[in-house]
């Protein structure tokens, strides 16, 4: 039986100071951010349509339920972690992959962002591939997909940002954020002028 999870959906308001928003050096920060995360973005896509043979291995799945071991395609779980073995450097594995070290490229950047953005990118390339198979499996001379481009809405995970709604007061409301000011990852805070959540189901096992 499926779980309720919740879905916070929360409009940042991004006016001008004088008409109540954000200043302009936070407008600058977010608009950093979303730069830095459309790059990492565009570093993950580029990795896994380069080993696009990964993204559809077949390995061995064993059921949490009942121990029942079949084949299938492997998880974007373990895709992530592939990923981050082959990318990131850490004290366990020092030495990435010489043309994708991320950690070189993007120092400092935050775990959490970076898993959003494997996660988004394993979808996005997925889609791509599967939709690329079809496609010259048709025979047809026109139409072929076009790789998917890397800017994306930002998805924000615990430890990337933190709300306080035990009293909501639209007027005085912010959500801290963890952004990108264009040397480092800091800590602001951010007016929203909108909020609503609403429960979605979550799928058990």
């Amino acid at each position: 039986m499926g779980q309720a999870a919740r879905t916070t959906k929360l409009l940042l308001d991004l006016s001008t100071r004088e008409q109540g928003g954000a200043n302009s050096g936070k407008r600058t920060h977010l608009a950093a951010t979303v730069a830095i995360l459309n790059a990492a973005r565009r570093f993950y896509l580029d990795f896994f349509l380069a080993h696009p043979d990964k993204l559809t291995e077949r390995v061995e799945i064993i059921s949490k339920k009942t121990g029942e071991v079949r084949e299938g395609v492997i998880s974007a779980e373990n895709l992530l972690t592939w990923a981050e073995f082959q990318t990131v450097a850490t004290r366990e594995h020092p030495n990435p992959l010489p043309d994708w070290n991320f950690s070189q490229t993007f120092p400092d950047f935050p775990n959490r962002y970076r898993r959003s953005v494997i996660k988004d990118v394993i979808g996005k390339a997925r889609g791509y591939l599967t939709t690329l198979v079809k496609w010259q499996q048709s025979g047809k001379k026109k139409g072929q997909p076009g790789v998917p481009t890397a800017p994306n809405h930002p998805t924000l995970y615990a430890g990337t940002f933190s709300l306080d709604l035990d009293e909501l007061d639209l007027r005085k409301s912010f959500i801290r954020l963890k952004v990108y000011d264009g040397t480092a990852w800091v800590w602001h805070h951010s007016f929203f002028r909108e909020f609503h959540w609403q429960p979605r189901p979550k799928r058990s096992g």
